[in-house]
């Protein structure tokens, strides 16, 4: 029912490409069994890697590309991961000895680590959200033949890398001439098939406060003024959030402050100016260094409303001349599963399914409580 391309997004009038999963998955979840990890007398995980087996099969000699993503060993829980081991191990054998790897760019990722599991309440579980784990294996060829690729390439798996040096490094592969070097066309974005400088900073690679794993938040107590000032503000932004919608959305109240944080401004980190195109996609920044030290702060917070007991994580720049903070939606961290307590507004407005505990579940908790009075 959801899908990498669906979650948040409207999917595709005409798939991109020559086979699309998604019928095929769309049907097979509407005749869940009681076995929901499998698809008949397979797992789901092992019907995708027949799936990838099948697409080498059909097109043995044509240049192609695929994509496939699975989740549901690990979306909810670490426990189930270790089931995945044997298949996954099984299908690289099998790839390998069929000569399938010869000529093949193999990438194995995620797109984030325990997000929803109790592990996210921890220090770990912070750095699982920003750090997702990503191999890369070229062909034995290619090896080879780019030695200076393969060694920029292992020394890039021990510096700071982005989503967007994924991107460059495809159009390198791309547009690839091995002996001109690869400008890319974003400063933001570096080949991993260059050498990405040893001392680079969230602030050289546009990464914003909220999702830095290298810097260093001092904790202090939930009881200072600031971090009351802090979470009241922030309640009163995701309720005005989905104040569009407030029909079918709870007003939600604070119900405790689990943990704060402050991290004092310095040259390394990024200060926003304004969007840079006019869609308001395009963050632009200037460093610290061109403000007056400790101008702004910045605290993060980890907090709990109610309805629902949702728990999040939110990061904002304080500005102690005007008294305000600057809360972004895109700063604000989901840390427990909302499942279905947003189902009224999930596919109307998908942006508010982190926000919204849908205000007919009220109705039904006071039924239940009703009921339960009453026996």
């Amino acid at each position: 029912s959801v899908g990498t391309f669906q979650y948040r997004l409207r999917g595709f009038l005409d798939p991109p490409v020559d086979h699309f999963g998604r019928p095929f998955y769309r049907y097979a979840e509407s005749r869940a069994t009681s076995r929901p990890l499998c698809f008949g007398s397979i797992t789901r995980l092992q019907a995708m890697f027949n799936w990838i087996r099948d697409f080498f099969d059909m097109y043995p000699q044509q240049p192609k590309f695929s994509f496939l993503f699975h989740s549901h060993y690990s979306h909810n829980s670490n426990n189930r991961l270790p089931h995945a081991d044997d298949e996954l191990f099984a299908f690289l054998q099998m790839m390998q000895k069929h000569g399938r790897l010869n000529d093949t760019m193999l990438i194995i990722m995620t797109d984030h680590g325990a997000r929803f599991s109790s592990l996210r309440k921890t220090h770990q579980g912070k750095l699982e959200e920003r750090l997702p784990f990503m191999s890369i294996r070229m062909p034995p060829k290619f090896q080879d033949q780019y030695p200076t690729i393969m060694r920029n390439l292992r020394l890039n798996s021990h510096r700071l890398t982005t989503p967007f040096d994924i991107h460059a490094t495809f159009e390198h592969l791309f547009n690839f001439h091995s002996l001109s070097p690869y400008q890319s066309k974003s400063n933001r974005s570096v080949s991993l098939f260059e050498l990405v400088p040893e001392n680079r900073t969230c602030a050289g690679a546009d990464i914003e406060q909220h999702w830095c794993a290298c810097l260093n938040w001092h904790n202090i107590s939930i009881d200072e003024p600031i971090i009351q000032q802090f979470s009241r503000a922030v309640v009163n932004f995701l309720n005005n959030f989905v104040s569009d919608h407030k029909e079918d959305c709870a007003t939600l109240t604070l119900l405790r402050v689990n943990k704060a944080s402050r991290l004092e401004a310095n040259n390394h980190l990024l200060k926003f100016v304004q969007s840079s195109d006019v869609d308001g996609r395009v963050p632009q920044f200037r460093n610290a260094s061109s403000q007056p030290l400790n101008e702004t702060k910045f605290y993060q917070i980890q907090f709990e409303t109610t309805p629902g007991e949702a728990q999040f994580e939110v990061t904002a720049e304080y500005d102690p001349i005007k008294d305000i903070f600057d809360i972004q939606k895109r700063h604000l961290s989901r840390v427990n599963k909302y499942g279905e307590t947003s189902a009224c507004v999930a596919w109307k407005r998908p942006e508010f399914r982190e926000i919204c505990y849908c205000s007919n579940l009220l109705v039904h908790t006071n039924l239940s409580s009703t009921v339960t009075a009453a026996k």
